[in-house]
């Protein structure tokens, strides 16, 4: 009777609310589809790319789809801005997908000594929104790629504006500037921590790189040899 009045339940819910792709706005009629918040069109319509972008010299990056793809973009923007966390399972598959396209550049991501380290968020976003996309984006690889996940060698030393509609790059590098420093809990170098020689640096979305380049900027002056940035989607 119990299964009787759950499966009432969603059926009415299905109604009410009827469940629709983050993308097409179609209905979303399977359980596949209503996990992955896409109808199967839009989700299969995510190109997953097998390259590695150069963004800067002796940085690469690895981007698993273009920010220019709308239901990928739909997918990140509900995660990040809606705190809706059901996006992290579609999100998953995504860069499950490109771990099973892109056996071969695996191996660039399990150098001896690897870690992954999440770009942080100020504690007074982080308060707000209840979570660090970037880090649950790391947590995915941790366990994927079975490799130590720090969650915490990184701080934001001040909340800097949004830079969603700052279309400078110039503007984007002043307002990140030193807003990104190694935790005083780790000390001042990486030489107390020999599993984060080779560093992954995660985030959600790649644009200008202004803030990515000022993590690396951080980890190249506290001791990092080689460092990757692997980020869901760029534009």
């Amino acid at each position: 009777m119990a299964r009787g009045l759950i499966k009432t339940w969603h059926t009415l819910l299905d109604v009410l609310f009827p469940p629709i792709c983050l993308s097409c706005r179609g209905y979303l009629p399977s359980p596949e589809e209503k996990e992955n918040l896409l109808c199967a069109g839009c989700f299969q319509g995510i190109k997953i790319y097998s390259n590695i972008f150069p963004p800067s010299p002796r940085v690469g990056l690895i981007a698993v789809g273009s920010y220019e793809n709308t239901a990928l973009r739909e997918l990140i923007h509900y995660f990040k801005y809606n705190g809706f966390l059901a996006a992290k399972i579609p999100i998953e598959k995504l860069i499950i997908k490109w771990l099973e396209i892109n056996r071969s550049l695996i191996p660039i991501l399990l150098l001896p000594n690897s870690c992954l380290i999440p770009i942080p968020l100020h504690r007074s976003r982080l308060q707000k929104r209840g979570f660090n996309q970037a880090e649950i984006i790391a947590e995915i690889l941790s366990r994927r790629l079975n490799l130590p996940l720090e969650k915490n060698l990184l701080k934001r030393t001040r909340d800097t504006k949004s830079q969603i509609k700052m279309r400078s790059t110039r503007k984007r590098e002043e307002n990140v500037k030193g807003s990104i420093q190694l935790s005083p809990l780790k000390g001042d170098n990486l030489g107390a921590l020999p599993q984060c020689q080779n560093v992954i640096l995660v985030d959600d979305v790649y644009t200008s790189g202004a803030t990515m380049q000022e993590a690396i900027r951080t980890l190249r002056r506290t001791g990092a040899k080689e460092i990757i940035g692997f980020v869901v989607a760029k534009t």
